[in-house]
């Protein structure tokens, strides 16, 4: 077998076992910033009144009705352990709404779910840890089929998953990281134009 034929053989075995995995499992995608997916593309966002807490937030349209709830997002702190820094609340009037409301830093840019007081979570909120590096961390919630826990779809809309993006990375951020990947490609390259 060739190389080149190893590597087709390997990347179609690959795509067959990430294709398996995802097939019937919904994936929702938002951050603090009014960018959101899910299966049918992009979600609708905008700048609504949250009906428990009568804030104004960040307000993503989810295609259809959910349980209602919060999920909350702790964040990892050097000297107090956990601090809640997001708060995620499904319901509106329809029960398709997720209301963003996330905790505003001092000497931060303003992100469209940034509010000066995060609301009271409502009773039987679930909370996650954030992961990832600071400026560029989130949560996955995947609410059990059939359980009533916040963001729960409808019997018979299968598994969906949620992908919280809390913070977003700087733009000077996405410049460095595509300058460092640039420069290791360029070594690389290098080093094989070196050898051959």
């Amino acid at each position: 077998m060739t190389k080149s034929a190893k590597v087709l053989f390997a990347f179609g075995v690959a795509s067959a076992l990430c294709a398996t995995t995802t097939l019937g499992q919904i994936v929702f995608s938002f951050d603090e910033n009014g960018k959101g997916s899910g299966p049918g593309g992009p979600l609708p966002s905008t700048i609504a009144v949250e009906p428990v807490s009568g804030m104004a937030t960040l307000s993503y349209m989810l295609p259809f009705p959910v349980a209602p709830g919060d999920v909350l997002l702790l964040e990892p702190t050097n000297s107090t352990g956990l601090v809640l820094s997001d708060l995620v609340r499904f319901g509106g009037a329809n029960h398709n709404q997720v209301f963003f409301f996330s905790d505003a830093e001092a000497n931060e840019r303003l992100d469209l779910a940034d509010v000066p007081v995060l609301p009271q979570p409502v009773t039987g909120a679930i909370s996650l840890n954030e992961v990832g590096p600071e400026g560029n961390n989130g949560a996955v919630w995947a609410p059990p089929p059939g359980s009533g826990l916040p963001g729960d779809p409808p019997s018979g809309v299968g598994p969906v998953t949620y992908q919280i993006i809390s913070d977003i990375p700087e733009p000077a951020s996405f410049a460095f990281t595509a300058l460092a990947g640039g420069l290791l490609l360029a070594l690389k390259w290098r080093r094989q134009v070196a050898r051959s």
